[in-house]
């Protein structure tokens, strides 16, 4: 987000634009999105079309719910959070970057086993959030990822289980066959 496009509208509505760019070459920039957050609970999004000087009217934007799949959560939550608190602009990026997720994100550490291989991955971060409904697996969100009360779900071919009271996990053919089984840990394994 640019933080120098943000633009408080009202008491609950600030403007701002969305810069995608490359990590690696961040000139030039891929492309710009325009858009107003609403800063209530539950945040929303809208994109805006023509010029972004212009002052869109807020009744005739179409607002959606935030995801943190999709980048609009932190898009959102970074133009709200940093108009309320102004020069905190900085401090609030890297707190959202060493959280690595929603507010609600829980880590648990546990042994993985890649498809096709016998190579058992030990402590492996995988991060997940109930409010985002979003699971990632070593700081990359995953489009086939779900939580519930009860268990952490991922993967498309074969799909991981993570029981968040017994902290296990199971990998599941299509089928039903299980493929693998292994522990989790709230704890991070020690460096080697």
């Amino acid at each position: 987000v640019d933080n120098l496009s943000l633009q408080i509208l009202d008491r609950t509505h600030v403007a701002g634009t969305l810069l995608h760019i490359n990590v690696d070459r961040p000139y030039p920039v891929r492309s710009r999105v325009d858009f107003v957050a609403e800063c209530a609970t539950p945040m929303r999004l809208a994109i805006r079309t023509g010029r972004a000087s212009d002052r869109a009217p807020l009744e005739s934007l179409e607002f959606s719910d935030v995801s943190w799949l999709d980048g609009s959560w932190a898009a959102a939550e970074f133009a709200c959070e940093s108009t309320r608190q102004p020069g905190r602009a900085a401090q609030l990026a890297r707190e959202m970057y060493e959280r690595g997720g929603p507010p609600d994100t829980e880590v648990v550490y546990c042994d993985l086993q890649p498809d096709g291989s016998t190579e058992v991955r030990k402590g492996v971060e995988v991060r997940f959030s109930p409010s985002a409904n979003a699971v990632s697996v070593n700081r990359q969100w995953l489009s086939s990822g779900s939580v519930t009360a009860d268990e952490v779900r991922f993967g498309a071919n074969s799909v991981w289980r993570i029981n968040r009271q017994a902290l296990d996990i199971r990998r599941s053919a299509p089928g039903g066959e299980m493929l693998f089984s292994g522990l989790c840990d709230r704890r991070a394994p020690a460096l080697r």
